[in-house]
């Protein structure tokens, strides 16, 4: 048997596409959006995200009614991303099918008090009895839990470096009182709140998982001199939030007004530096300007190095023509069926920074562009999940591209 015949073999064994619906009946949108889906015989998952606008309890059961007992995974979304273009409201479903595909999907509630066990308890029994060669951990999160980092350590306990992993953060909106709707995800037949959902996947076909983020270093790497988890309180032996500032230029009012200082870091996140990886993470508003200390989402580990990192609009949008090549290489030479996106809901703020105010569109256009007329849908996040080697993987506004071979 030829090479030749080997791939076409393997290509007849597994399929991938999506469907999205903008309906405003929750029930329509779901099954609408399953129905275009599924476009090829044993559908093996589906993987949803819904608008944090809609019921999910009716969109689920509009998704029973075209795919009932086909295992699924998903998670709400402050806005949603498919070849239509950014769009909030609407319901966006990927779906993987053939026998060339294994599943099993795995759900865990409690993770706002108790993260590592959340992803212990989703990947303890992951991949037991399951063949294939390429092996791939689909990780929806929840975007208000604090330690998402201790989600993915509970992952790596039970998975070790070996299994890649590729996902998000599931996102909200405001309410009228400027507080945070709940999150919710879904698992097959349930909606649950203060979750993970995980779906461990085997393919005769390769995955590739790339991340970029399409921020700039500004001068050299600073040393963390002392931290604990995601509280730096020194860089390089000085105040941490002084250090940063002074490094990126910040206006006088951002060292002494909370106001000036979230509006100035937001968009002005650290970069992680590890042995393997470089992970961006997050400066929140939970910075203590008296003490001079910052506050990231995630672990900044003492000793180790950071880089404050500044990007515009133009350097935001490039990051899809990096960041697709990469995914796409990464399956070594074989054909894309598909691609799954988890972009950071803060680079559509960098956007509507640009002189025509782009919400996405733009961004969006490039990824239709690099997709080359494959299917793709994805989400907004509050956390991007990219890891291919290491032990870490948890990123922050950051683009993630998950190409299916």
């Amino acid at each position: 048997m030829d090479d030749d015949f080997r791939t076409y073999a393997a290509q007849r064994t597994r399929w991938f596409d999506v469907g999205v619906s903008s309906d405003d009946d929750p029930h329509r949108a779901g099954a609408a959006a399953a129905s275009r889906a599924l476009t090829g015989p044993d559908p093996r998952l589906l993987v949803v995200f819904c608008s944090i606008r809609m019921d999910p309890h009716a969109v689920l059961a509009g998704i029973k009614e075209v795919a009932a007992g086909v295992p699924l995974i998903g998670c709400s979304s402050g806005a949603e991303l498919s070849v239509e273009g950014p769009g909030a409201g609407g319901v966006t479903v990927a779906a993987f099918g053939g026998s060339g595909f294994s599943v099993r999907t795995s759900a865990a509630t409690g993770t706002r008090t108790a993260p590592r066990e959340g992803g212990l308890e989703v990947a303890r029994s992951a991949f037991a009895g399951m063949d294939g060669a390429n092996q791939l951990m689909l990780l929806l999160t929840d975007g208000l839990v604090d330690d998402q980092d201790k989600i993915i350590g509970g992952v790596y306990e039970m998975l070790g470096a070996g299994v890649a992993l590729a996902g998000g953060a599931a996102g909200t909106a405001l309410k009228p009182d400027g507080s945070n709707a709940n999150t919710f995800h879904m698992h097959d037949g349930e909606v649950l709140t203060d979750a993970v959902v995980a779906a461990a996947i085997t393919s005769d076909g390769p995955f590739g998982v790339a991340m970029r983020h399409g921020f700039r270093e500004v001068g050299e790497p600073m040393m963390v001199t002392r931290s604990r988890k995601g509280r730096i309180y020194t860089l390089d032996n000085r105040p941490a939030l002084h250090a940063y500032l002074d490094r990126l230029g910040a206006p006088a009012e951002a060292y002494h007004d909370k106001e000036a200082f979230v509006a100035f870091s937001r968009l002005r996140p650290l970069c992680v530096l590890r042995r393997a990886t470089e992970e961006v993470r997050f400066v929140t508003e939970h910075a203590d300007l008296g003490e001079g200390s910052l506050m990231c989402v995630g672990d900044v580990p003492e000793g180790g190095m950071v880089w404050p990192l500044e990007s515009d609009a133009d350097s935001t949008i490039e990051a899809v023509d990096r960041v697709w090549p990469a995914a796409v290489e990464a399956l070594g030479g074989r054909p894309a069926r598909g691609f799954l996106v988890f972009d950071c809901g803060i680079r559509q703020d960098i956007l509507s920074q640009a002189p025509a105010g782009d919400q996405g569109g733009e961004e969006v256009g490039r990824m239709v562009r690099q997709a080359g007329g494959l299917p793709f849908v994805g989400f907004y996040t509050w956390g991007e999940i990219a890891r291919v080697r290491g032990v870490n993987g948890l990123h922050h506004q950051s683009l993630v591209v998950l190409a299916v071979g």
